[in-house]
């Protein structure tokens, strides 16, 4: 049963729900930053409730059980936070089904709103679906996300955008919910750009919260493709933020079915119709809406990274090949395309040279042009090394 969601300011309607629900002793779960954790704590004063502060992303086994320990006779938990707490909070509510379970989010992940639940032991991260995973309420309170930073609010709402990318390109939905999920997606889109424009207004804010939910929801009626796979195998063996992997992964995915699953493509574009814009001015550029190139650019105005070394030492290329090749059956070349931040190519095409770097050409042939004019990003011998292979 999807959770009930409501759209508040403040934490008195959770106080009501919480005593209708005959909720007596509650336990919060959250990451040691404890954002908004006081107010919560002094509008439930009447209640029973603790703390529990060491909700880290992707769920370690021995965070999960470390939270198991403090919960005790606790009846309900409120997650309050971002992926790391609800993920959490899922976590105890699949070993605890009796528990009452409300979520809080202060992100745009839309987790909240599917079954899915994962731990992780080591560097192996473990996935499920499970109908008790999923809270029984949720509570959306623009507030909750006014102050988080624009990089981080972009990098949260486009793991909407990846929800639904990943279940059309399955084929996993009905034609209604299909067509609900498109809708949600541009929602997304709607919200990213009200956000770049005045990431403090609240109205934007709320937009966001709803398209992320209901890019949640559409994800929990279909089957997750590639996206979410490498996003997993990768967060697990990282122990990287899990927005922040399927925002930079999520470009080189939407290349990745242009060329494999053009028709996905093309019928995401035309409901989406991102409205592109120079990464430089900020302008309208008149041309083709290419989703790949867009996701790119847009996370480069907010001044999120869009390399998976841009994560830093946590995301050594070593590691990550060694990853992906525990899972040979996924499409490993998202994440290389994803490595060093290359920007989709789109309609364009790419020319292969070999190996990295590589070309995207722009224009006719290079066999039918008169001139070719070639613009290199690098320096000394790489960038004489490209020039030679081109010419040759």
């Amino acid at each position: 049963m999807a959770p009930k969601t409501f759209f508040v300011r403040g934490f008195d309607e959770l106080t009501g729900y919480l005593r209708m629900t005959q909720a007596r002793r509650i336990m919060v779960v959250t990451s040691p930053r404890r954002r908004f954790v006081e107010p919560l704590l002094a509008a439930l004063a009447a209640l029973d409730v603790r703390v529990f502060d060491g909700a880290q992303v992707h769920v370690p086994i021995e965070v999960l059980d470390a939270a198991d320990a403090e919960l005790r006779d606790a009846d309900a938990v409120v997650a309050l936070g971002g992926g790391a707490a609800i993920g959490l909070g899922k976590a105890l509510r699949v070993r605890h089904p009796h528990l009452g379970f409300v979520a809080l989010p202060t992100t745009y992940s839309g987790s909240e709103m599917t079954s899915m639940y994962g731990t992780t032991t080591g560097t192996t991260k473990q996935t499920g679906k499970l109908e008790a995973a999923r809270p029984d309420a949720v509570f959306y309170d623009p507030e909750l996300t006014r102050e988080l930073p624009l990089a981080l609010s972009i990098q949260s709402l486009t793991n909407g955008i990846a929800h639904v990318a990943s279940i059309l390109s399955t084929s996993s939905l009905d034609p209604t919910a299909r067509g609900d999920a498109q809708v949600a997606a541009a929602t997304v889109v709607q919200a990213i750009e009200r956000l770049i424009a005045d990431p403090t207004s609240g109205e934007s804010r709320e937009l966001a919260q709803r398209g992320a939910s209901a890019c949640g929801a559409s994800f929990e009626l279909g089957k997750p493709g590639a996206q979410h796979g490498l996003a997993h195998l990768l967060g697990g063996a990282l122990r990287v933020e899990h927005a922040a992997l399927h925002s930079i992964l999520l470009p080189h995915f939407i290349a990745h079915l242009r060329s494999t699953q053009p028709a996905v493509i093309e019928e995401l574009e035309r409901v989406l119709a991102p409205p592109i814009r120079s990464i430089y001015s900020g302008a309208l550029l008149e041309r083709e809406h290419d989703l790949d190139c867009y996701l790119h650019d847009v996370l480069s105005r907010a001044g999120a990274p869009v390399a998976l070394t841009a994560l830093g030492p946590a995301a050594p290329p070593a590691q990550i090949e060694a990853a992906l090749a525990t899972k040979p059956e996924l499409p490993a070349n998202i994440a290389r395309d994803a490595l060093y931040g290359l920007r989709p190519p789109g309609r364009l095409g790419r020319l292969d040279l070999g190996s990295e770097p590589h070309a995207v050409i722009v224009g006719c042939e290079p066999a039918n042009a008169k001139a070719i004019l070639l613009a290199l990003h690098g320096r000394g011998a790489e960038a004489g090394t490209i020039a030679r292979r081109y010419r040759d």
